[in-house]
């Protein structure tokens, strides 16, 4: 089965800008929100392997929303500046990753996160969708061929229709009345004065919606008061409900085929990354300088060693070398000779004793060798990993 993964690049760089401690390069460039934004967002491509991805950004024009409620979203904090600087290069680098960036004047980015999502409908094949977000507004899609993964302070929790219900008591298509009754404060969403969550969650299971709630007003179910405000407040009740609801007809311009995941480019983005100092992501996603000057060095390079088997690859009486671990092979070079050896690893064991061993993460060289029965522990592993993490 093909699976979609939608992005909500403002509410998860807004996490992470929040939720991480500040980061910044030696000039000053503010990068907290960026290193969280791609671990949130890296963690889940991982998790769910997606066949699809895009993140989907607002952009400062109104919305149709502003028009139909000029209040809409009043009242807002500015955004910080430590933040606002940081939106241009979080889009480059998730870019660079094969994550497709989606904008859209006059539309929010829930309209395109609901209209990516929808496409699993319309294939003939199965498909899913997951949206990555941390607004609950995103809840309201949910159904059997799409799930929501809500980033919380705690952890990212898989939301379902199964969960949604055990959370709320009421069915994923009925999140828009319930946030009609009781609006958002977040989002200067009116809701029905003096109407809170509880209320509103009996009223939708009493009479399934917004509109039967209304049709059935004078039933003996709903106390007098709650009446009194259902009435005074209707318009602003089904005004709420028009500015909850997520467009998922959203005019992008765009097929699933256009948002298939891309091969991340690994030149590029190690410049990106060296340029944020954000040197961890160099190691995180294997980059280099010039991937292809590196392929040729590393083709030519093989190519100058010696070819051994078995133990007559023996000491030269060097105490510094050079390992390295193929698939194939252990490259081995005292800087002298070069070695490839293609033998028992087994055979070769005291050629590691008491050696400084030059390695790229010594851990898993010392958990390869070790059940082959070789153990690294009077070697001393100069491990450039964690050199170039420390640096």
């Amino acid at each position: 089965m093909k699976k979609i993964l939608v992005i909500d690049g403002n509410s998860i760089i807004n996490r992470a800008f929040y939720g991480v401690r500040p980061l910044s390069t030696r000039s000053g460039q503010p990068t907290n929100a960026i290193f969280g934004m791609i671990n949130i967002i890296s963690r889940q491509i991982d998790n769910i392997n997606p066949d699809y991805v895009a993140v989907a950004f607002d952009l400062k024009e109104p919305t149709f929303r502003h028009k139909m409620y000029p209040e809409y979203k009043a009242g807002r904090h500015a955004t910080p500046d430590e933040l606002r600087e940081q939106f241009a290069p979080a889009k480059e680098c998730l870019d660079l990753l094969g994550v497709n960036i989606l904008e859209l004047p006059g539309y929010e980015a829930d309209d395109i996160q609901g209209t990516i999502a929808n496409f699993a409908h319309g294939c003939d094949d199965e498909v899913e969708s997951y949206i990555l977000s941390g607004d609950r507004d995103l809840l309201q899609l949910i159904d059997e061929r799409v799930s929501v993964l809500l980033a919380t302070n705690a952890d990212t929790v898989l939301m379902r229709r199964g969960e949604f219900h055990d959370k709320y008591g009421i069915e994923p298509e009925q999140f828009i009345d319930l946030k009609a009754l009781m609006g958002d404060s977040s989002d200067n969403i009116p809701g029905v004065s003096g109407v809170g969550e509880k209320t509103a969650v009996t009223l939708i299971q009493n009479f399934g919606s917004l509109d039967g709630i209304y049709e059935n007003i004078n039933d003996e179910r709903i106390k007098k008061g709650v009446r009194e405000k259902l009435i005074n407040c209707k318009d602003m009740a089904y005004l709420s409900k028009a500015l909850v609801t997520i467009d998922k007809n959203v005019p992008i311009n765009k097929k699933l085929e256009d948002l298939k995941r891309r091969p991340i480019n690994k030149c590029r983005l190690y410049q990106k990354f060296a340029e944020l100092e954000l040197n961890s992501f160099i190691n995180k996603f294997s980059l280099s300088p010039d991937e292809s000057d590196f392929k040729s060095e590393t083709e030519d390079a093989k190519e100058d060693f010696t070819v051994l088997n078995s133990c007559e690859i023996l000491d030269t009486g060097a105490d510094l070398i050079a390992v390295f671990e193929g698939n194939d092979a252990l490259y081995i070079s005292d800087g002298k000779r070069n070695i490839k050896y293609t033998g028992e690893i087994a055979e070769i064991a005291s050629f590691f004793v008491n050696k400084r061993i030059v390695c790229y993460d010594g851990k898993r060289l010392y958990h390869s060798f070790k059940p082959r029965g070789v153990s690294l522990k009077s070697a001393v592993l100069l491990d450039l990993m964690v050199y170039s993490y420390v640096i």
